[in-house]
């Protein structure tokens, strides 16, 4: 098995039981996340992709949707659309990104973070950008 597929189901695991709650997300600001969540988002802000943090002291996971890196002559990419859901035991994230050579465009969302309540432990987590099933590009998390 993969290294970060091991880390992912060590974190799965930790999560403990948690029958009271409802499987829901919402977008949150950085400057919300505790000091150790946004610390590990700080150290991965340099790279593009979808990062993942399972805080389970709290029974959730926290999503940092990046794409606010732009190599000049490129298309920037932002994000269009967010989502969780749940099949089984599996937890699948859903996200749609979109690019644009508009890089003054300040409407256009280029860095999101979202909070995922959990409400239950899961065996996989699986991520989806526009439908098609793609990889993580760092996962950390706390006991």
């Amino acid at each position: 098995m993969n290294k970060i597929l091991l880390i992912l189901i060590g974190f799965l695991l930790l999560t403990g039981c948690n029958t009271n709650s409802q499987l829901s997300y919402k977008e949150v600001s950085k400057k919300s996340l505790n000091k150790d969540i946004q610390s590990f988002f700080q150290g991965v802000k340099e790279e593009n992709g979808v990062h993942l943090y399972f805080d389970n002291q709290n029974t959730a996971i926290f999503v940092y949707l990046n794409g606010s890196n732009v190599v000049q002559g490129e298309e920037a990419i932002y994000f269009t659309g967010f989502d969780v859901e749940r099949v089984n035991e599996t937890l699948n994230i859903f996200y749609n990104s979109d690019k644009t050579s508009d890089y003054s465009n300040s409407s256009l969302e280029h860095e999101l973070f979202y909070k995922v309540n959990l409400d239950k432990d899961y065996e996989e987590v699986k991520l989806f950008n526009d439908g098609n099933e793609t990889h993580f590009g760092t996962i950390s998390g706390n006991n």
